[in-house]
């Protein structure tokens, strides 16, 4: 690390960046995701039927909205919610499950509705820039959508999915990926467990099934004509044998019978089963109600007539119209494949703001060592970093020499420590610069790593309070009242938990933690539910009527689903800060208690938690001013 301060080392405006790269500019790129997000989030949209919640995007001021199949069951109602906050009713409408797409129409007449325009996805290209926006709900995003940046991956194969690195999770089904031009190129579909592995329906696949979108129906192919017969093709290729004529089918009412060989459909031969199908697609394509086949029936060769009045798949319906505009062909931007490589030398001089923490956790029988990145405050002794991972002991390396550090303040709203060096360093952020307090959506930021080449990317919503919801110690126990209100009993003790790890056993009665007294389960609930991961409690344990101490440290709450999302770290603490900044970086617990700045160089925050596959929280610079003033 360079010995210099950070923010008297700003290495240029946004509108130098491109210097970069010679021929990358950056400050180009943010201003084209600002001004697409600008003009096409206001078509984006929360949809709400009575036991779902996903995305979807109006792509026709008569109110057609786009979703994924598996969302949306036709003939349901649902309610569409925009982002300035206006609901209207909506229908379900078509909905294909194989190929994952559906139709929701908005029912009521709305003047001047918000539309994104229906672009395509045959002519994507491998690092193309791309923007996901959606409703997932949850943190932050129930009343505003969260936008992602990422890049094509790979364009769809014939029947396959468009798969980008702009990130999803649950919630985000349905929600649309655009082009930098803010035409919808794909639809939220789909993920894997590697973070490039985000599947999107392919817009094009919208176009080709627009017809059967627009009905009331569940399909799962094109529009096709069925007689309604099960058949064996022969070895001479002289026709299909009919073995069963299913009742009530047009076979059944145009007189056709089990064993008689189809050779003609329409003046088109059926050698095949394959030709079968292609001569009634074709009858289909015509839009034929009635037309002609021949059967071979013993030695005699008789004409019948296939009646599809009633079958007829609906009439098509056009595609929107848009206003002409010429578009430029698709063009990959091949550096966005290692995006964080390209502002090397910017990263470089942010990352002097870093130091690695290690302290210590557990007992004196059971003690493990865990990192953490702080973040130094220039001209001063002070560090500041996530309070969660910062245990007892803490120490840090500074030009090679490990020093002991001072905890100076603990801070639990906002799971903040305050730490102390032995000496004053120049290096660090500023907390006295004026930034903007309201960093807009699609806006770069950049989190140096000493260690690495740091991570970049971008805002997804305006900030906001996050709730306590999932940071709450785990003990992984089921308990019960025991006796007459004389402590609570373990009736299960599971294999995950803290409780197994500090000895805790099946029949164990629980009467005191650190100085409450647990007379009912209740009171052991309610106590635990106030406390954060990573806390030691002293527990009084009754066994086998002996009295006894346990130091536990509770574990994080476990995510309790196997889905994709949920297969890989996240932070112990992870909600319930005053305030937060979203983005959508590929944050590491570990690497939280770092400090995030904007490509300018400004300190904007400190990265505070992983808090799902897309979701890491900053805290923004004005907590982490009042905080470390407030202790001076």
């Amino acid at each position: 690390m360079h010995p210099i301060r950070i923010l008297l080392a700003v290495i240029c405006t946004f509108g130098c960046l491109g210097t970069l790269h010679a021929d990358f500019d950056a400050a180009e790129l943010q201003a084209s995701i600002q001004r697409t997000i600008n003009s096409v989030q206001p078509a984006v949209v929360a949809i709400r039927g009575s036991r779902s919640a996903f995305s979807g995007v109006i792509v026709s001021p008569d109110g057609h909205v786009l979703s994924a199949g598996h969302a949306v069951k036709p003939g349901s109602r649902y309610q569409v919610i925009l982002p300035d906050g206006r609901r209207f009713r909506a229908r379900g409408k078509g909905s294909n499950s194989r190929a994952d797409c559906a139709l929701v129409q908005i029912t009521d007449k709305v003047p001047n509705l918000p539309f994104a325009q229906i672009g395509d996805s045959s002519n994507l290209v491998a690092n193309q820039p791309c923007i996901g926006i959606s409703f997932p709900g949850g943190q932050g995003t129930r009343e505003q959508p969260a936008v992602r940046f990422g890049r094509v991956v790979r364009k769809a194969r014939p029947g396959g999915m468009l798969q980008s690195t702009a990130l999803m999770e649950p919630g985000d089904s349905g929600g649309a990926l655009f082009d930098l031009d803010g035409r919808v190129i794909g639809i939220h579909s789909r993920i894997g467990r590697s973070m490039t592995q985000n599947f999107e329906v392919p817009i094009d696949v919208y176009k080709k099934y627009w017809t059967e979108l627009n009905s009331e129906n569940s399909f799962t192919g094109n529009s096709r004509l069925i007689l309604g017969i099960e058949a064996r093709q022969r070895e001479d290729a002289l026709g299909i044998t009919v073995e069963k004529v299913l009742e009530d089918s047009v076979a059944e009412k145009s007189g056709l019978q089990v064993n008689d060989i189809i050779t003609l459909i329409n003046g088109d031969e059926t050698g095949s089963l394959t030709a079968l199908r292609a001569a009634l697609a074709k009858a289909a394509e015509k839009r034929l109600d009635k037309f002609p086949f021949k059967v071979k029936r013993e030695d005699e060769i008789i004409s019948l007539e296939a009646d599809f009045t009633n079958e007829l798949p609906p009439p098509e319906v056009e595609l929107p119209e848009y206003e002409k505009t010429e578009f430029p062909a698709p063009s990959a931007i091949k550096q966005l494949a290692n995006l964080p490589s390209h502002f090397s030398e910017l990263e470089d001089r942010l990352d002097d703001a870093c130091v690695l923490i290690r302290s210590d956790f557990g007992t004196d029988e059971d003690t493990s060592s865990v990192d953490i990145v702080g973040t130094l405050i220039e001209n001063s002794d002070l560090i500041v970093s996530k309070n969660s991972m910062v245990g007892i002991n803490p120490t840090a390396k500074f030009s090679g020499s490990k020093v002991t550090l001072e905890v100076i303040q603990r801070n639990t709203d906002n799971d903040l420590v305050l730490l102390r060096t032995p000496t004053i360093h120049e290096q660090g952020v500023s907390l006295t610069a004026e930034t903007d307090s309201k960093i807009p959506a699609g806006e770069f930021i950049i989190a140096p790593d000493s260690a690495g080449s740091g991570q970049i990317s971008i805002v997804s919503a305006k900030t906001f309070a996050s709730q306590k919801q999932m940071s709450r110690g785990f003990l992984g126990v089921v308990p019960a009242t025991f006796g007459k209100g004389e402590g609570a009993v373990l009736n299960e003790v599971r294999l995950d938990g803290a409780a197994k790890k500090a000895g805790l056993k099946v029949g164990d009665v629980v009467t005191k933690m650190n100085d409450t007294t647990i007379s009912t389960d209740r009171d052991m609930r309610s106590f635990l539910t106030k406390l954060d991961p990573k806390v030691t409690i002293i527990a009084n344990i009754l066994r086998d009527g002996e009295e006894i101490e346990k130091a536990i440290t509770l574990g994080a709450y476990p995510s309790g689903t196997n889905h994709a999302a949920d297969r890989m770290n996240k932070s112990g603490r992870r909600d319930g800060f005053s305030t937060v900044i979203l983005h959508d970086a590929n944050l590491q617990p570990e690497q939280c208690g770092g400090p995030v700045f904007d490509l300018a160089g400004n300190f904007i925050g400190l990265n505070i938690a992983r808090n799902s596959r897309v979701r890491s929280y900053a805290l923004p610079r004005l907590v982490i001013k009042d905080f470390v003033e407030a202790q001076q």
